[in-house]
């Protein structure tokens, strides 16, 4: 039987292509903006290496061995192994994990799978998550992070989680930050550092919601507009086969709702430390 593809693993290797050719970065993440809230295709990458920056200087002493969770293209994985941190990486897609062997080579094991079903035979200082947290079941990693850290081993999250509000969010993603909080908060995993850069990092929505109405709506509408004069029939049962699907897409993409300003009232992005 032909194992189904994931979709999230599809997104993120789609989402290296993109990032490669449109904005001369690698890196699968948010972009960080302390100063300049005005988010560019020109600064975005420089964004994303303050993002790295500050996940690093985060880092407590005493770290030596890392297991980066949701690896992306091994871009992070690749500075903290230059700054002399052992790495290991784990992440579901094979096309990433193939960018992280030719980007790191034998100096990290890479693990094809999903975090959950991860079965390392070796314990790290650390296991960090950036922007991967949001990907893995609640409950079920938080015990196996505990089981897999060692006494004062470290769990490092820079994700973002959702509000606790009434109605529904028009973005998506991200645990609940309550449950994400209660369950936690049972732990072993005492907090040390809570930082919240949420309006930080909201530009990266303004520019997403730019691309979205400036190059992939305007091709929507001509490719619609050209299929639907040339092949009239092919066109109706698509809209039909696929009419639930695609009022998804246009309702989450194509209303004008992914905005930095419905990311900052709907989530929480948080940089997060603890100790075991």
């Amino acid at each position: 039987m032909t194992k189904k593809i994931d979709s999230k693993a599809v997104g993120l290797d789609i989402g290296l292509l993109i990032g490669r050719f449109f904005m001369d970065t690698e890196d699968l993440h948010y972009g960080y903006w302390p100063d300049d809230k005005t988010a560019t295709a020109q600064n975005f990458a420089e964004a994303q290496y303050r993002h790295s920056k500050l996940i690093i200087d985060n880092i407590p002493e005493g770290v030596k061995s890392i297991l980066d969770v949701g690896s992306g293209s091994g871009n992070l994985a690749k500075k903290l192994l230059g700054l002399g941190y052992e790495v290991d990486c784990v992440l579901p897609s094979e096309f990433l994990a193939e960018n992280i062997r030719k980007k790191l080579g034998n100096q990290s094991t890479v693990h094809v799978c999903e975090f959950e079903d991860l079965d390392a035979d070796k314990t790290y200082n650390m296991i960090l998550f950036s922007e991967s947290f949001q990907y893995v079941k609640l409950g079920f990693s938080i015990d196996k992070i505990v089981e897999m850290l060692p006494d004062s081993g470290h769990l490092l999250i820079c994700d973002f989680f959702r509000k606790d509000l009434p109605g529904k969010s028009p973005l998506g993603g991200g645990h609940k930050w309550k449950s994400f909080d209660d369950k936690i908060s049972s732990t072993s995993l005492n907090k040390l550092t809570d930082i919240d850069i949420t309006e930080e990092t909201a530009p990266t929505n303004d520019l997403l919601d730019k691309f979205v109405t400036e190059v992939l709506e305007p091709i929507k509408t001509m490719s619609g507009e050209y299929l639907e004069s040339n092949y009239p029939k092919l066109t109706g049962f698509l809209n039909w086969k696929y009419e639930k699907r695609l009022a998804k897409i246009n309702r989450v993409y194509f209303t004008g709702q992914l905005t930095g300003a419905n990311f900052i009232k709907y989530k929480t992005y948080r940089l997060l430390l603890f100790k075991k």
